[in-house]
């Protein structure tokens, strides 16, 4: 031990300062969430504006607004209500997250405002509501994904989670319900139904974009742990965690493997497992993120 150097990368003064691999990729987050903000403001000038739609939260206020006082673009109005949101983010969210997010503010606060591109000469509403909804989940999904936001209700729901460890979905989902009921009053029933069309294609497509690898977390118990976990790093190139267990009914010792996988390769799991043991024990459980290594071992 008295020999052991630690390596220069990480030493204290390496580890502190932003390597240019950081810089780079921290580059490439703010052009995806310039990108997300394009495609937004797309969706809303070229689908929903035009047809009375109203997107969901701050947008779609600053779009009712707009249409009652027409002194202010929507985007200007979509930036001025950001402010004390973002203030608010500053205080109680990470420097990143807050530094990303103000970019995600302006950026689709100025497309919004210059950019007019009526490329889809469309007139179903349904089919407007359907695409512009889902534009717009595509906008803020690839945000979100690179650890951004694009401002309003996100923001609040953060700093929500943050201060009184709660979910901010029902507030959230009244804001939006208080929108398709204005809406229905100022443009009329049919625009609110559409409009709640098109928050609900966006709600599906970001969580589509969130979830979108489908992992699944395999736990097997079994007494012949050691030839199924060497058959899943031979069949599906899968690593495994063995956990020793006993049984509380028999009182027996047995295995517990757990293997985090895609959803395709669980059925070749399950059949990989039962041809070892045929009374081994599998649960599969949903899982919305793994962090580490997960490629296939000859990767």
């Amino acid at each position: 031990m008295k020999n052991f150097k630690v390596p220069p990368h990480l030493e204290p003064k390496a580890l502190s300062r932003p390597t240019n691999h950081g810089w780079v990729s921290y580059g490439f987050r703010i052009l995806v969430v310039l990108l997300g903000d394009f495609i937004g403001a797309v969706a809303l000038n070229n689908f929903l504006v035009p047809a009375h739609i109203l997107a969901g939260g701050i947008t779609g206020i600053a779009q009712l607004l707009h249409h009652i006082w027409v002194v202010l673009p929507i985007g200007t109005l979509y930036f001025v209500f950001n402010i004390p949101l973002f203030l608010v983010g500053y205080r109680f969210l990470g420097k990143r997250f807050v530094l990303l997010t103000g970019v995600g503010i302006v950026g689709f606060s100025a497309f919004t405002d210059l950019i007019h591109i009526r490329f889809i000469p469309v007139h179903d509403p349904l089919l407007i509501s359907l695409y512009g909804g889902v534009l717009s989940g595509i906008s803020s999904g690839i945000v979100i994904r690179v650890g951004g936001s694009m401002g309003g209700t996100d923001i609040l729901g953060l700093v929500f989670n943050r201060l009184f460890n709660k979910n901010f979905a029902a507030m959230s989902f009244a804001i939006n319900v208080a929108i398709v009921l204005v809406s229905m009053t100022v443009f009329g029933v049919a625009a609110g139904m559409y409009t709640l069309v098109s928050m609900f294609a966006a709600s599906r497509v970001v969580n589509a974009l969130m979830h979108y690898q489908q992992r699944k977390t395999a736990l097997i118990v079994s007494t012949h742990c050691n030839e199924i976990s060497q058959l899943i790093g031979e069949r599906l190139g899968r690593g495994s965690t063995l956990l020793n267990a006993s049984g509380t009914y028999t009182n027996s010792s047995v295995g517990v493997l757990m293997c985090a996988l895609t959803h395709l390769e669980v059925t070749e799991l399950k059949l990989l497992a039962t041809s070892i043991d045929k009374n081994v024990f599998i649960t599969v459980l949903d899982t919305t993120e793994v962090v580490g290594r997960f490629r296939h071992l000859s990767v």
